[in-house]
């Protein structure tokens, strides 16, 4: 029984590690204001949220632009960032525990451990699926309840969409999966 357990504690954590690494780049790739501000002007462009190049008429009239939805803003990505190399830090902490296990660790504090690190990255993946779901409220007339990428399909925008849309449903297929 003991080589099964073994088995099965190996193949998830492989497979933790794989969807660690795959969100790290999904989510530097996306970290840079280039994704964000072609999807948020793809989106504006077809009335599917607000229109980023609408601020300028604030500004220019002296008037207070509304703030940037959370979807668009710079500090979502680098919280999503943040929480794709805490995971990955957490990988190897879970590893280092696993390994000592084998060496005098009694089981129940492994298993507490690891309950605890999953309640934590749970929680933490909880986090970035809602901060990358969030609507964009900011024009009245282009009410968006969730990201118009996550709702459509990526070929209905303009074709400079189509990376940084497929990358914005990857990471969030990638973070459903992981939470």
């Amino acid at each position: 029984m003991v080589p099964l357990a073994r088995l099965i504690a190996f193949v998830a954590t492989t497979l933790e590690l794989g969807l660690a690494t795959a969100l790290i780049l999904l989510f530097a790739c996306a970290h840079s204001n280039e994704y964000r501000n072609i999807l948020w002007t793809a989106g504006g462009a077809q009335g599917w949220n607000s229109d980023p190049s609408l601020r300028v008429y604030f500004y220019a009239n002296y008037r207070e632009p509304p703030p940037i939805p959370a979807i668009w803003d710079q500090s979502t990505s680098a919280a999503n960032s943040c929480i794709a190399a805490f995971n990955a830090i957490l990988w190897f902490i879970r590893l280092k525990v696993n390994l000592f296990s084998s060496k005098g660790l009694d089981l129940w504090s492994v298993l507490t451990t690891n309950a605890l690190y999953d309640m934590l990255l749970i929680a933490l993946w909880t986090t970035s699926i809602s901060l990358q779901r969030a609507g964009d409220f900011s024009d009245n007339q282009h009410l968006s309840l969730s990201p118009w990428y996550l709702e459509r399909d990526c070929e209905d925008a303009s074709r400079d969409a189509d990376t940084a849309c497929r990358v914005g449903k990857a990471s969030y297929s990638l973070s459903v999966f992981t939470a």
